[in-house]
């Protein structure tokens, strides 16, 4: 019945900032008339921090549940939310039938197919922080650039890391749970280099990247500079009459 699985994920469902990331993509993907599903309650944990964390028997048993999941319910393909999502299903799932893809190469394809359209010009400056699962690991950086790219009156700057030399948040490989000492943190520094291109906007695509950034843009008391999800900014350009959802 659908094109695609829309995997929320738990960031996604319990974190209230990432939650605005997941209803950008619902009015996105509505407006592009993408047919989808969701697994609401049903929905499996991916697995991927524990497996970050090094408990591999833990995520051995998460990944065969929602693999069972995914097959009981006929999933093909699922789009993530978050790259970590994407890269564990990706690569360290090793029965996964569906395919997994990030939200943002499916957003560049209804782009290029003309099946979304951006209307409303949001005349500001951007640079792009790339996450580094979607990034280095799985070596996708033009698709969320091609987004940005289409929305009208949106002028992109690159830091100067950026591509394969773009700096971590400093949020991956279970550094979410742990605490670097201020001066130490890759956030402070990634947002250091977004005020020195004069970017209004640090945008990623990434749930885990924007608390990191964000935090650091609070501490650093960076008023003129604000962290945005690429399906965030692409929403506000879609017509009001598209996104409700």
């Amino acid at each position: 019945q659908h094109e695609f699985l829309l995997y929320v994920g738990c960031t996604a469902s319990y974190d209230r900032r990432a939650q605005g990331v997941a209803r950008a993509v619902v009015k996105l993907l509505n407006a592009a008339g993408v047919k989808y599903g969701v697994l609401g309650e049903q929905e499996p944990c991916c697995g991927e921090s524990v497996f970050s964390m090094g408990h591999r028997p833990y995520f051995e048993e998460l990944a065969a549940k929602a693999t069972t999941v995914f097959r009981e319910h006929g999933v093909e393909k699922l789009i993530t939310v978050s790259p970590h999502c994407y890269d564990v299903f990706r690569n360290h799932y090793v029965a996964l039938e569906a395919r997994p893809v990030h939200y943002t190469q499916v957003l560049s394809g209804l782009v290029d197919e003309g099946r979304l359209e951006f209307e409303v010009p949001l005349e500001t400056k951007v640079t792009f922080h790339a996450p580094c699962l979607l990034g280095r690991k799985n070596e996708e950086y033009g698709a969320p650039r091609r987004v940005l790219a289409a929305i009208p009156g949106v002028e992109l700057v690159e830091m100067e890391h950026f591509g394969v030399d773009s700096l971590c948040c400093g949020g991956g490989g279970g550094r979410m749970w742990m605490e670097t000492a201020a001066g130490e943190r890759f956030s402070d520094l990634r947002v250091q280099e977004a005020v020195d291109v004069d970017a209004s906007v640090i945008v990623t695509a990434c749930p885990a990247c924007i608390a990191c950034l964000e935090d650091s843009v609070k501490a650093q008391v960076l008023k003129a500079l604000r962290v945005m999800d690429v399906a965030e900014l692409a929403a506000m350009s879609i017509s009001a009459a598209l996104t409700d959802a």
